[in-house]
């Protein structure tokens, strides 16, 4: 089996390196076309929204169900499940992040 070659020809992806020659000056520059860089608070944000729209999403057919829609009762209660269980995992990593505050907050200096 043969292995491919690896080529470091590509010097436009670390410039600070080969031109100054120094590992620090190697950090990414962020230009006006990159997209941000997503943050923690932004990522949990994005998660509670998932896990409220998903559990809307059961209840609404749910009660669309209910009102005689034309719903399927598999996917209903696949639905419900998801948002169950979505729920349960907020609740653990709530859970989990309050644990470590509380962690940090009993450290000595």
């Amino acid at each position: 089996m043969a292995v491919p070659s690896i080529s470091f020809d590509n010097y436009a992806l670390f410039p600070s390196i080969v031109t100054a020659g120094r590992v620090r000056d190697a950090m990414p520059v962020i230009t006006q076309g990159d997209p941000p860089i997503p943050t923690f608070s932004a990522f949990l944000s994005e998660a509670m929204g998932n896990t409220v729209a998903t559990d809307y999403e059961s209840k609404a057919s749910g009660i669309d169900l209910l009102l005689g829609g034309e719903q399927d009762l598999h996917s209903i209660l696949i639905a419900q499940q998801k948002a169950e269980t979505l729920l349960n995992l907020t609740v653990q990593i709530r859970n989990k992040m309050v644990e470590s505050y509380q962690e940090v907050m009993r450290m000595q200096i």
